[in-house]
C-alpha cells in the first residue's frame, strides 16, 4: 500500500467534505476553506490541509459561529497540518485532546466474516436498538473505551444502521458481547470510515467488508470500489490494528471549545426510534381507524374535533405556511413533535429550533406527496393527516383546528367532512 498516495486520497476525498445528505438535524456551512457542521448539540470544523496556519481572526470567527448557537466545537488537527495551527486554537480557548494515530489498511486484507452462530462470532446490529441487549452492550463498551473518531451515540443519531452503507457490529463469545464497532462507507470516496472499535478485534472488519462488495447479482462496474479503510486509534487498539496490517498515515488530535452555559442535549431534528414509531402507528390504527390503502377512503377517523379539506396539487407550500406556525405556537419550549411518512423514516423534532435562518429545515411537509404524511403531537392531542389517494388533509385536535380552520377554508374551500 502506497502510504503517501493513500494519505493524499484521504486529504482530497475526506477532509472538508460536504456530505450529499447531511445527518438529521445538522446544518452544514462553508466559510472559505472551512466547513462547519452544526448539530444543535455540538459542532465540528473541517478543512483540507492549509498552506499555512489561518491566523487568529479566522479561528475566532469559527469559534464565534458556535458561540452564538451555544454549541461546543471540535476541530481536528493532523500531524501533517502546518505547524502552529494547534497553537492558534489553544490561544483562541480550545483545549487539546490526546494524540491518536491515523491508520489505514487495504480492505482486501480482511476476509469475509465466517458464519456466525447464535452465541458466537460477529453479528450485525439492526436499526432502532431500543431494548436490544446487543445494542445496550455495545453502548456500554463504547462509553468505556475511546476516544473514537465518532461516538456510537452520534453514529446512532446520524442514522445508525437504518441507511445503507452504515453498519454496527458486535463480537459474541459464548453468548457475551466482547467487542463492538461501527463504520460507514463515505459515499463517493475510496474509504470505509471506522467510527470506533472498542478493542482490536479485527473480526469486525470482515462484516464491514461486506458493505463495500456488491452482491453477485449486481453488475460490479456500476459500483464504485472501496479499497481502503481508515481508523483513529491509540494504546491497545492502535497496537492491535498495526499488528493486523494497518499502517500509520499521520497523527490526529481533536481540539475542543466549550461555550458558557448548558448546551442542548438533543438535536433539533432526530430519527424517531423504531419502537416509538411503531407505537404511534399502532395507536393511529386503534384509535383513529387508520387503514392504509389506495381505495380505503377516508381511511382515517379522528375521534376529537376535526375537519377534512380536499387538496389541490397547485397548493402545496401554502399548506406549510399555514400549519407550521400553528404547530410551533401550540408546542412549549423543549417539547417535540413527530412527522411520519408511511413505510419510510420518521422524525422527531423541536418546532422552535427548525425553519429559521441557520437552523435545519422542518422535516417533511403537510401535503401528502406520494404517501401518508402526518404531523403529530406525541400524545396524539392534535395533528394533521394527509391522504395521498383521497387527496385530502385532515386536521384534528381542538387547539390546532381552531388555529388553522379559517386560513385553510379560505385557501381550499369548505371542508368536505367535519366533526365537532
Amino acid at each position: 500500500m502506497d502510504l503517501g498516495g493513500v494519505l493524499a486520497l484521504h486529504d482530497a476525498q475526506l477532509r472538508g467534505r460536504v456530505p450529499e445528505w447531511p445527518p438529521p438535524g445538522a446544518v452544514v456551512e462553508r466559510d472559505g476553506p472551512f466547513v462547519r457542521t452544526h448539530y444543535g448539540t455540538h459542532g465540528t470544523v473541517e478543512h483540507r490541509p492549509l498552506p499555512q496556519p489561518p491566523g487568529a481572526e479566522p479561528v475566532r470567527r469559527q469559534r464565534g459561529a458556535f458561540a452564538v448557537r451555544g454549541e461546543p466545537a471540535h476541530w481536528k488537527v493532523y500531524g501533517h497540518d502546518p505547524a502552529g495551527l494547534g497553537e492558534e486554537l489553544v490561544a483562541a480557548g480550545f483545549t487539546a485532546g490526546p494524540r491518536r494515530s491515523l491508520l489505514a489498511a487495504a480492505l482486501d486484507l480482511f476476509g469475509p466474516p465466517r458464519r456466525a452462530e447464535p452465541g458466537d462470532g460477529v453479528h450485525t446490529l439492526t436499526g432502532g436498538g431500543e431494548g436490544d441487549p446487543w445494542w445496550e452492550a455495545a453502548r456500554t463498551l463504547a462509553a468505556a473505551s475511546g476516544p473514537h473518531a465518532s461516538t456510537l451515540s452520534d453514529f446512532e443519531a446520524d442514522g445508525g444502521c437504518l441507511w445503507r452503507k452504515r453498519d454496527a457490529a458486535v463480537l459474541l463469545e459464548r453468548g457475551e458481547v466482547v467487542a463492538a464497532g461501527w463504520a460507514e462507507v463515505a459515499r463517493g470516496t475510496d474509504f470505509l470510515l471506522i467510527g470506533g472499535m472498542t478493542g482490536p478485534r479485527t473480526e469486525l472488519l470482515g462484516a464491514w467488508r461486506a458493505m463495500v462488495e456488491p452482491p453477485e447479482h449486481y453488475h460490479r462496474h456500476l459500483h464504485r470500489p472501496v479499497p481502503y479503510c481508515v481508523a483513529e486509534a491509540e494504546g491497545e487498539l492502535r497496537t492491535g490494528l498495526l499488528a493486523a496490517g494497518f499502517a500509520e498515515l499521520s497523527t490526529v488530535r481533536t481540539y475542543s471549545w466549550d461555550p458558557p452555559g448548558h448546551p442542548a442535549t438533543d438535536r433539533p431534528v432526530g430519527l424517531i426510534g423504531r419502537r416509538a414509531e411503531d407505537l404511534l402507528w399502532d395507536r393511529l390504527e386503534r384509535e383513529f381507524g387508520f387503514e392504509p390503502g389506495s381505495r380505503n377512503f377516508p381511511g382515517f377517523a379522528a375521534s376529537s374535533p376535526c375537519a377534512t379539506w380536499r387538496l389541490t396539487s397547485t397548493l402545496t407550500d401554502e399548506l406549510d405556511l399555514v400549519v407550521r406556525p400553528a404547530l410551533r405556537a401550540l408546542t412549549g419550549p423543549g417539547e417535540r413533535l413527530a412527522w411520519l411518512d408511511w413505510q419510510h423514516t420518521g422524525y422527531t423534532f423541536d418546532p422552535h429550533r427548525v425553519g429559521s435562518p441557520g437552523a435545519p429545515d422542518w422535516p417533511g411537509e403537510v401535503y401528502p406527496n406520494g404517501d401518508y404524511f402526518l404531523y403529530l403531537h406525541p400524545d396524539l392531542a392534535f395533528g394533521t393527516f394527509g391522504h395521498p389517494w383521497e387527496e385530502t388533509l385532515t386536521v384534528f385536535g381542538a387547539p390546532l383546528l381552531a388555529a388553522v380552520d379559517g386560513e385553510l377554508t379560505a385557501l381550499l374551500g369548505a371542508p368536505v367532512r367535519r366533526r365537532d
